[in-house]
């Protein structure tokens, strides 16, 4: 029985000759998931860029994760997009994909108070009177 080190690792082989890229695909897929993950920003980055944030203090900021640039929305989800808030808050359809410098809130990622204070910031940008809202 050969032992540990007298065996190829799976990189180390030779690639078989023929049309098959099976091999360099599996290897590609191995260095995504070898790659640190990039930690998700938070409205405190993006709050210059954002009427509905100027309000808010900066502790409440930190509690705001974004949804990534190229995320899919989970269908029925609630989210709030800060470049839009006449739309205030809307359910996702399940097709819809987070585009680079979209910036949108998932109501699943933050607190019900913070959530009150975003839908109410998005009133005082839009002019709207505020409503009750329920949690």
């Amino acid at each position: 029985m050969p032992y540990a080190s007298d065996v190829a690792k799976y990189d180390e082989r030779p690639v078989p000759r023929g049309t098959s890229h099976r091999w360099e695909v599996l290897m590609a897929v191995d260095e995504q998931a070898e790659r640190p993950r990039r930690d998700r920003r938070t409205a405190l980055e993006v709050r210059h860029e954002h009427r509905v944030l100027h309000d808010l203090g900066a502790e409440k900021l930190r509690q705001i994760p974004l949804v990534s640039d190229g995320a899919r929305l989970t269908r029925r989800s609630e989210y709030l997009d800060l470049h839009d808030p006449a739309r205030a808050d809307f359910r996702a359809l399940g097709d819809e994909v987070v585009r680079p410098g979209q910036r949108l809130v998932a109501r699943s990622e933050v607190s019900a108070e913070v959530w009150r204070a975003l839908l109410d910031g998005c009133d005082r940008v839009v002019g709207r009177r505020s409503l009750p809202r329920s949690a």
